[in-house]
């Protein structure tokens, strides 16, 4: 008991120490879990994403907490995909890109490779997908977002963020990994409730909205992770979304849909389960497009894709984009996303850090910050 107490005051717990560990905050599960790694009084101590689903502050708890076990003499090894946290943390970085290592060196020289770089913030090569600049006026505002603060405990993981998407526009929002691209997701679609903030779709205050109302607005949000119903039919699951529509049709309404998405075409009566992850990311596409939204979210569509089921998602969204529809796109292939996108947002610990063109991020070391962490 001793032994326990000591680990957990060591590693920054200060709660009950006989109360449930399912009770407890993300945080102190993550600390509590290094401190009964350390009760095995280990030489080397290996974490796995440690800092998935942390907000900034418990973040940087986490990585106090972390040169400590080594400053106790106890080897760590880190794998992470929060960059910020790796760089300010380790002595020794080794980049892995499928499978294969492209860098390895002293966080200065990684943050400084070319190699690390292109896998991080892609390449500016894309230019088949990108849209011709058309000099016209911006189009009628579909959905402001002013000053708004979301998170899951004490913390917020947004804190201030303000965003517009106008008609028409493809929006690329951009952040590393714990940066709350996917809080800022759910706390529009109304899967989350704001802590602070207001969030307007075409002119009408939807902060307090239930999800439900939010999507029967026209906000539509294809989720991470595809979350398709696996039991039920490919035509089963498109038809679920256009259950708030009125007047559908699937003898006229699926035909436009399958042009644009034709490796759906001949799988209609499959279950929805059995396609490959590159098919089930297609019908989540097409249950959010049967909808009519007003406003697409789609939070990173390209997770978890062969390379090439990648491309061809982007030239699905870069077709979205020339047909009119208005899509805000959060998605971990920087260089893609920018190809495809009008405009971009840079978000960084829960903070919008930079707004522009897609020549302003992409010339801007906001974005190197954001995936790389901070300059000396």
């Amino acid at each position: 008991m001793q032994l326990a107490a000591g680990l957990l005051a060591f590693v920054g717990y200060d709660g009950a120490l006989a109360r449930p560990a399912g009770a407890l905050a993300h945080v102190d599960k993550r600390v509590v879990e290094i401190a009964r790694a350390l009760a095995t009084q280990p030489r080397v101590l290996l974490l796995d994403e440690p800092a998935a689903g942390l907000g900034p502050r418990d973040i940087e708890r986490l990585g106090k907490l972390l040169r400590q076990v080594a400053d106790a003499n106890i080897a760590v090894v880190l794998v992470e995909h929060h960059m910020p946290l790796v760089m300010s943390l380790s002595d020794h970085v080794v980049v892995l890109d499928a499978g294969q290592v492209i860098a390895i060196g002293s966080p200065a020289q990684v943050r400084q490779d070319e190699a690390v770089r292109k896998a991080y913030l892609g390449e500016r090569t894309h230019t088949e997908l990108a849209r011709p600049a058309t000099g016209g006026t911006r189009q009628e505002c579909v959905l402001m977002v002013q000053q708004l603060s979301a998170g899951y405990g004490a913390a917020p993981v947004l804190e201030g963020v303000d965003l517009t998407v106008h008609t028409g526009e493809l929006v690329a929002v951009l952040g590393a990994n714990g940066a709350g691209k996917s809080t800022l997701m759910r706390a529009l679609s109304g899967l989350h409730r704001p802590v602070r903030g207001i969030v307007q779709l075409d002119r009408q205050d939807i902060t307090t909205s239930t999800a439900h109302r939010i999507a029967s607005a026209g906000l539509i949000l294809v989720p991470e992770g595809r979350q398709v119903f696996p039991e039920l039919t490919v035509l089963d699951n498109i038809r679920l979304g256009a259950y708030s529509r009125r007047g559908f049709d699937a003898s006229q309404d699926l035909e436009p849909l399958l042009a644009r998405l034709p490796a759906l075409k001949p799988r209609l009566q499959a279950r929805a389960g059995l396609l490959s992850g590159g098919e089930q990311q297609m019908l989540a596409i097409a249950r959010g497009l049967v909808a009519r939204p007003m406003l697409l979210l789609l939070d990173e569509p390209s997770l978890g894709l062969a390379p090439t089921l990648i491309d061809t998602l982007f030239g699905v969204l870069a077709e979205l984009r020339e047909a009119g529809i208005t899509v805000l796109l959060v998605d971990q292939r920087v260089g893609l996303a920018l190809a495809v996108a009008d405009r971009g947002y840079v978000l960084q610990n829960g903070r919008m850090v930079h707004e522009g063109s897609v020549a302003d991020i992409h010339n801007d070391a906001a974005l190197e910050r954001a995936y790389l962490g901070e300059f000396d």
